[in-house]
């Protein structure tokens, strides 16, 4: 009965180790081997999702003693089946499922964007979408024309007192939904039956505050790539090198002084840090050179009279920029 038992038990703790996602050539998060040498495999969109036993004793290595390495016991075959690939940092039964499951969906886009086979009106939009997002000889073709009605959008502005109302349409479509800052609606943070309006920092094109204000090697290094990168996006646009230079010197100035003015993470953390609820008059005088309500009436909200300002701060620098900075700038 007692080795029936610990049999049982045995069995328990090996189906339970399979059914977790034994983390190749990993143990306690470290990697332990290196990845396999060559290309990595060529991906392709699949139609089904190849089929994985929750208890496959193929993933066990019969020749450990479970005794002596447990863990090779239970997932050596695993790890030898399923090395590392090339491309990736670790590999484990869960970013094998991911990346299969990415396939997947590229399966089911692909089938989507058959023009040839009966579509409903869902798919036919997914597919199209899909299908010109492919389409690399064509976007290559267009160059920067897509772009040429928001650029003409943009040398239409003749004052600083229109950013508002631009600012506006661009939050309302694809292009701009954190240009400058970011509004939208959430719960107030005071009574979570009601939704109310949202005014959250934003206007940064690298991912956080701290890319803008560290100073050790290597955050300068990514500064000097980010405005390398930024210069190139001009030249492509068909400024000069030089003018895209100097534009590019703008933007990172601009953003790094809206970076200065944003909360830490550590304190975003905070809820309290981010609730300062004000009415429509609160709300301008905090920023007197932006138009709210020309901002507002672009969004379709101008009968809203309560906002939540996540950072006060933020704005009274957005502000300050609009004062100190010329239209071309801006631009």
């Amino acid at each position: 009965m007692t080795h029936s038992r610990l049999r049982f038990g045995l069995l328990t703790i090996v189906i339970l180790v399979l059914a977790q996602a034994p983390p190749q050539a990993t143990r306690g998060g470290e990697s332990l081997q290196d990845s396999s040498a060559g290309a990595p495999a060529e991906k392709h969109p699949i139609h089904s999702m190849p089929y994985s036993p929750s208890l496959d004793l193929t993933s066990m290595d019969r020749t450990a003693d479970p005794c002596v390495d447990f863990y090779q016991y239970v997932c050596g075959g695993w790890m030898k089946n399923n090395p590392i690939p090339p491309d990736q940092a670790g590999w484990s039964v869960y970013a094998k499922l991911a990346d299969e499951n990415d396939q997947f969906l590229w399966g089911i886009l692909e089938e989507a964007s058959d023009a040839s086979r009966a579509r409903n009106a869902s798919e036919q939009k997914i597919g199209d979408m899909f299908q010109s997002c492919m389409d690399e000889p064509a976007i290559e073709k267009l160059g920067a024309a897509p772009l040429e009605p928001g650029l003409r959008e943009i040398a239409a502005l003749t004052s600083k007192s229109e950013l508002a109302a631009y600012l506006g349409r661009e939050h309302m479509n694809a292009r701009g939904g954190s240009a400058v800052f970011s509004f939208g609606s959430d719960q107030d943070f005071e009574d979570a039956s009601q939704v109310i309006a949202f005014a959250h920092a934003g206007g940064l094109g690298l991912p956080d505050r701290d890319y803008y204000t560290k100073t050790d090697p290597h955050s300068l290094k990514i500064r000097d790539q980010y405005i390398e990168h930024v210069q190139k996006m001009f030249v492509l646009l068909g400024d000069s090198p030089t003018s895209a230079d100097a534009e590019a010197k703008t933007v990172m100035s601009i953003e790094a002084a809206l970076a200065q003015k944003s909360l830490t993470r550590v304190e975003r953390r905070n809820p309290h840090n981010l609730l300062h609820k004000m009415d429509r008059a609160q709300l301008k005088a905090l920023t007197p050179d932006f138009d709210w309500d020309a901002y507002l009436s672009a969004v379709g909200l101008s009968s809203v009279q309560k906002f939540n300002v996540t950072e006060p701060e933020f704005y009274r620098e957005v502000n300050s920029l609009i004062q100190s900075e010329s239209l071309d700038d801006w631009k």
